[in-house]
């Protein structure tokens, strides 16, 4: 399974890719999920455990790496979901529909979308129908909340997750937990 994670920018992607791999590792440690940072922000994946440590590190680290995008980085990054062995892949996206992130999800098979208000779904439908991505899950990124939610059982799965911070890597999240779980029952 190659899982896109889909969504505006700055919805918490790359904090919900961190927690979701911690997440599936303890529901299953023998399923390590590969992570492909398929965007050049500079924010690969070890950027959250070292914004935990360092996050003045972290940012000069990010602002060093970060690059433009370019018709290289989407082969490139097209070609690592495309040749991924992995059976079970999490694909951090760009936040941007475009061209560049189709080529990339060519080869994915599903997608997760967060977006900060329900609203910014419909774009996000119709890339992932695109690019015939089953859509897994539809999370709303409420970062002023004080609690997760789990919306009633339906498909896709569908959450209210909380205050998604670069470097929170311990606090509870139970929809998190819950997305995990949906995810391992659907491999």
């Amino acid at each position: 399974m190659k899982i896109a994670l889909c969504g505006p920018p700055h919805s918490g992607k790359s904090v919900l890719r961190q927690r979701l791999k911690q997440a599936l590792l303890a529901q299953n440690p023998n399923l390590y999920p590969y992570i492909l940072s398929a965007n050049p922000d500079g924010e690969g994946s070890w950027f959250q455990h070292a914004y935990h440590t360092n996050p003045a590190s972290a940012a000069a680290n990010k602002n060093q790496a970060k690059q433009k995008w370019s018709p290289e980085h989407a082969n490139l990054y097209a070609g690592w979901v495309r040749n991924t062995a992995s059976p079970l892949t999490l694909i951090d996206l760009g936040g941007v529909i475009d061209t560049y992130n189709q080529q990339i999800c060519a080869a994915a098979t599903h997608a997760i979308l967060l977006a900060p208000a329900e609203s910014a779904f419909p774009p996000w439908r119709q890339f992932c129908q695109q690019c015939n991505l089953t859509i897994l899950a539809e999370l709303i990124s409420d970062y002023p909340a004080t609690a997760d939610s789990i919306l009633p059982a339906t498909q896709p799965f569908r959450a209210r997750i909380h205050h998604l911070e670069r470097g929170d890597l311990q606090s509870p999240r139970p929809a998190i937990d819950a997305l995990a779980a949906h995810i391992l029952a659907a491999l």
